[in-house]
């Protein structure tokens, strides 16, 4: 029975260090989605839709009355 005492106890300290290892890569990715890959997209998808207003208006001239 002592036997089995210390694998358990054994098996509790590496599924705490599983978790802890879990949690501190689950917040690295966090970050890295809030702190870079988010506002990169936000850049991406707003130059794109600058870009494609201009050169819309290249082609088909700017906007007003003709």
């Amino acid at each position: 029975m002592g036997r089995t005492a210390r694998s358990k106890s054994k098996q509790s300290s590496a599924g705490n260090k599983s978790q802890t290892s879990t949690k501190s890569r689950e917040l690295a990715a966090f970050l890295f989605l809030t702190v870079i890959l988010a506002p990169a997209v936000a850049i991406a998808v707003v130059g794109g839709y600058g870009f494609s207003i201009w050169m819309y208006q290249l082609i088909a001239g700017p906007p007003g009355a003709p």
